[in-house]
C-alpha cells in the first residue's frame, strides 16, 4: 500500500490558481461532451427515426411509443447532468453557509446523482474557516467522489472531518478497486488534472495533500489544512 505526500510548496499563488481553474473548466468542458451531449444526440437520433416511422406508416404509431420514452428519459438525464455542471461553476451560498453544511449538501447531491450512500463522520467542533478553504474542501471532495465512481467504481464512501489543533483534516475513503498509487500519482506530476489540481488546491492553502491506494483495496484521499487561531467553532457531533 503506497502514501504520498505533498507538502507545502505556494509558488506564484495567482498564476496557479488560474491555471487550475482553466485545468477545471477544460474537464468540465470535457464532462459535458462525454455525457450529456451524446445523451442528447442519442436522444434526438431516436426522435429523428419515429418522426420517419410515423410519416410512413402512421398505423404503427403506437409501436414507437417504448422508443419515445427511452428518448425522454435520455433527455432528463442530459439536463440534469448539465444541471450539475453548471452548478459546479459557482456552488451556492458559500460565503453564508458553514464548511459542514456545505460538503453535507455536496454528499446528498452525490447520493442523489449516483445511488451511492456516502457516510459523513464529523468530530468533535471545527473553526470557522475563510471561504478559500470552504470552495477548496468542496471542490477537493466533488473529485475524489467523482473518480471513486467514474475510475475507482466504488458504490460505498465515508467522509472524516475533524481538528487536530490549528488543522482542519478531511479524509475520503471509497471500497473502489484501488490502483497503484505510485504511478498514478508520477502521471499526475506530468498532467493528470485530477490528482494535480487538488494537490495544487492544497498547497496554496498551505496545506498538506496525501493519497493511500492500491489494486483492491480502496482509496483514501487525505487532506491536511492550517485554519489559523480562531475562537469561532462549528459543531460536529
Amino acid at each position: 500500500m503506497s502514501i504520498d505526500h505533498y507538502p507545502n510548496r505556494i509558488q506564484e499563488p495567482s498564476g496557479r490558481f488560474l491555471e487550475i481553474a482553466e485545468r477545471e473548466v477544460g474537464r468540465i468542458i470535457l464532462d459535458i461532451h462525454d455525457g450529456p451531449v451524446q445523451n442528447i444526440f442519442a436522444a434526438l437520433s431516436q426522435l429523428y427515426v419515429v418522426q420517419r416511422r410515423m410519416v410512413q406508416s402512421p398505423d404503427q404509431a403506437p409501436d414507437e411509443l417504448e422508443r419515445i420514452r427511452r428518448s425522454v428519459t435520455l433527455l432528463e438525464h442530459a439536463l440534469n447532468e448539465i444541471r450539475t455542471f453548471m452548478g459546479a461553476f459557482r456552488p451556492p451560498e458559500f460565503e453564508r453557509r458553514d464548511l459542514v453544511a456545505i460538503l453535507e449538501g455536496l454528499v446528498i447531491q452525490h447520493e442523489e446523482l449516483t445511488g451511492n450512500p456516502v457516510c459523513l463522520e464529523l468530530e468533535g467542533e471545527l473553526p470557522a474557516v475563510p471561504l478559500p478553504v470552504k470552495i477548496s474542501f468542496y471542490r477537493i471532495l466533488q473529485e475524489a467522489l467523482s473518480n471513486a465512481v467514474r475510475h475507482g467504481e466504488a458504490d460505498h464512501h465515508t467522509v472524516g472531518l475533524h481538528c487536530e489543533g490549528h488543522n482542519v483534516i478531511m479524509e475520503v475513503r471509497d471500497n473502489g478497486c484501488g490502483f497503484d498509487a505510485s504511478s498514478v500519482l508520477q502521471q499526475a506530476l506530468t498532467g493528470h488534472f485530477g490528482l494535480q489540481g487538488m494537490r495544487e488546491r492544497v498547497g496554496l492553502l498551505g496545506g498538506t495533500f496525501m493519497i493511500e491506494s492500491s489494486p483492491g483495496l480502496g482509496t483514501c484521499v487525505r487532506v491536511i489544512v492550517p485554519c489559523g487561531d480562531n475562537d469561532q467553532s462549528l459543531s460536529c457531533g
